[in-house]
């Protein structure tokens, strides 16, 4: 037999119940503060009279009857007028009109819940207690839901192991809101174990404690987890419905496992379930992403066949995936006949459209979109202007798009940084500077202050316009105006500095950047090492590379090609090709600007038999050699005075997979005593 549980006042911060429940609400005023907001007040009021008719019936009504009306309340959101009620008519009081039930009680304390006052609901339960009423299951369900709505989880842990402790056995319900509670606060571990327990107790783990837990690994892209436990819930005979598919198909599609999404799709048809279109539209998506657009009309045409009615969520997946591979005519069509279908376009639509046309070069057709956008009464978004201004921006129409933000207070939206970043960063990679400059002043007059992304872009314009003082200007401008630098900045005066040769200063820099907290990236690692490297001071530069680790940067292959193409230089050829051999102990693999730099170094060095076997080598390692490659060799064939093996290198390569750039090359590459013998193997 159940324990009674008790709850005196100090279980949860002794309280008695609030100023607000304790106030004779009129529950006309509370209708009326109600009435202007929502539309169905005919309702609540039809409510509210017939409650009051009751009341004075004779005889009195049953309390299921009185119930009945303040769930109906509840169920329509009206939680302040339910709790009205409850108090106008002292339910919950010593001596009420009618004795009520725990179920009343239950009402309350759901309310509160809403309310975002589960402090009160508590309030409610120690009164139910003190009055010798038995909190059930769906009190504590209430309150556990109520909780973990208000980011009380801890709290709600401790009520679920305190009602446990006292006896109270937890239904598939109390289990399920916590482990709900659980998964959305990113404790799936707890969740788990949770679900564990579950398979012990009197109420066993069922489909939906299963996909709460599938759909919380997935959205944090532990898929072998949520597989795991996929397989593990089949065995154990419960059967995966819809929503747990679909929360599988989509975790895999979001790290593009087409296959194995498309598995499961085939599963689900041999189990005979049958999918919504809301499965449907995220395969369709995903396909359409990965530019698999004719998978994704087959999967279209099977989904209308089964009967599921294609929404604008899907349609404008299509709509997307026509527009990533440039096909804006089939796009435009697909975009029209919606409205055959029924299907409302949403301004996500007209967003999809308006950038498949920018994207696509085609401007006009974007602003032609844009305006029966706004004709057919689809107020623009943020997203919508953005994505105009930036297609104007690569179209060159900076006046048209330096409009736009106007346009858009017209129609009640502010631009956000984006905006005026998007903007910015147009003007300074077209060389406008002195209009960027006008424009980054503007920011703040316009009641937008300028990001720490603000300033990096004005400072990388000035950087690669050899205006380099002028980035340290708006460097120190920045730290003045409160923007710290971040990793970026530095990175970009960093370069600016070593480009305009001021060495000493880019030093300095790169020691300040520490002092601040800032940690250098592969970037800055990147950019002193061929810095260093082109200036013939190598030694520095290994120097440098040994303390990456030190830093926990990882060198990748683009350090590596630095410190190899030093080395060559410098006439250091065996320790270079001592680093290229390691590179596959370290992880990365060579890529045609290593091969060339090897290749290069080694012929130099007059080892053409060891460079001709890394070209080889480079072949069967699938990395395409390109044009400076062939030269290369050939250079390095007829520097040595070795014009007959040029000659063979070239007509082997000839024969071979070669594209049209370089049979070109190679056929103009050869000295002219030699062209009639290449002339003829051809």
């Amino acid at each position: 037999m159940m324990t009674m549980v008790k709850f005196n006042h100090s279980f949860y911060a002794s309280r008695k119940f609030p100023l607000f429940f304790n106030r004779p609400y009129i529950i006309a005023a509370s209708f009326h503060s109600i009435n202007r907001n929502c539309k169905d007040s005919k309702t609540l009021q039809d409510a509210v009279y017939t409650f009051n008719r009751m009341l004075y019936r004779n005889p009195v009504p049953p309390i299921p009857e009185f119930t009945k009306i303040l769930s109906l309340i509840v169920k329509r959101n009206h939680f302040a007028a339910a709790i009205s009620l409850i108090k106008h008519f002292d339910f919950l009081g010593v001596n009420p009109v009618l004795k009520p039930t725990i179920y009343v009680f239950n009402i309350a304390i759901n309310c509160f819940c809403h309310l975002k006052r589960v402090d009160f609901g508590f309030a409610v339960l120690a009164k139910a207690t003190k009055l010798g009423y038995q909190p059930d299951c769906a009190t504590f369900n209430t309150l556990i839901r109520g909780l973990c709505g208000n980011d009380k989880l801890h709290q709600a842990i401790k009520l679920f192991d305190r009602i446990v402790k006292n006896g109270f056995e937890p239904s598939v319900v109390t289990y399920g809101t916590l482990i709900s509670g659980l998964c959305k606060s990113g404790d799936t571990r707890s969740a788990v174990v949770l679900l564990q327990n579950m398979e012990t107790s009197t109420c066993p783990p069922g489909i939906i404690q299963y996909s709460c837990i599938i759909d919380s690994l997935c959205k944090r892209k532990r898929f072998v987890e949520a597989l795991k436990l996929f397989t593990e819930m089949k065995r154990k005979g419960v059967s995966p419905n819809v929503v747990t598919y679909t929360c599988l198909i989509h975790g895999l599609c979001s790290i593009h496992s087409w296959d194995e999404a498309l598995e499961l799709l085939s599963e689900m048809h041999a189990r005979n379930i049958s999918l919504n279109v809301h499965t449907f539209s995220i395969l369709l998506d995903a396909l359409c992403k990965e530019g698999r657009i004719t998978e994704a009309e087959s999967l279209l045409s099977l989904m209308i066949q089964k009967g599921v009615t294609p929404n604008t969520v899907t349609y404008n997946s299509l709509i997307r995936g026509y527009c990533l591979l440039g096909k804006m005519d089939v796009a435009r069509k697909l975009f029209d006949s919606m409205v055959d279908q029924h299907c409302t376009h949403s301004v996500i639509s007209y967003n999809i459209l308006i950038k498949g046309y920018s994207e696509n070069k085609k401007i006009d057709e974007a602003l032609s979109v844009f305006r029966e956008m706004c004709n057919e009464d689809i107020v623009p978004s943020l997203v919508t202007y953005n994505t105009l201004i930036i297609g104007l921006c690569q179209a060159g129409r900076f006046e048209e798009a330096l409009l736009l933000p106007y346009e858009m207070k017209s129609h009640g939206l502010t631009p956000d940084i984006s905006t005026y970043n998007t903007l910015l960063d147009a003007l300074c990679k077209n060389t406008k500077l002195d209009e960027a400059v006008k424009f980054f002043d503007s920011m703040i007059d316009q009641g937008c202050t300028p990001s720490v992304m603000s300033y990096n872009i004005l400072i990388k314009g000035y950087s690669e316009n050899e205006k380099i003082d002028e980035a340290l200007n708006m460097f120190s401008k920045m730290s003045k105006n409160g923007v710290n630098p971040n990793v970026v900045t530095y990175n970009t005066l960093i370069s600016g500095l070593f480009h305009a040769g001021r060495l000493e200063e880019a030093r300095m820099l790169s020691s300040e950047m520490k002092s601040c907290g800032l940690k250098p990236d592969i970037v800055t690692f990147n950019t002193i090492l061929n810095t260093l490297c082109k200036n013939g001071k190598v030694e520095e530069a290994r120097s440098l590379f040994n303390t990456m680790d030190d830093d926990g940067v990882v060198p990748d292959i683009v350090t590596c090609n630095c410190i190899i193409d030093g080395m060559c230089k410098s006439g250091e050829t065996n320790d270079a090709y001592g680093m290229f051999l390691s590179l596959s102990a370290r992880g990365l693999q060579p890529n045609v600007r290593t091969y060339n730099i090897m290749i290069d170094g080694l012929c130099k060095a007059s080892e053409l038999d060891k460079a001709n076997t890394l070209f080889l080598e480079m072949k069967a390692n699938g990395c395409s050699a390109d044009e400076i490659t062939y030269k290369i060799m050939v250079q390095g064939f007829v520097r040595a005075k070795q014009t007959t093996r040029a000659i063979e290198f070239i007509n082997q390569s000839l024969n071979g997979n070669v594209s049209a750039d370089v049979k070109k090359w190679l056929n103009g590459c050869c000295p002219p005593m030699d062209q009639k013998i290449l002339s003829s193997s051809n």
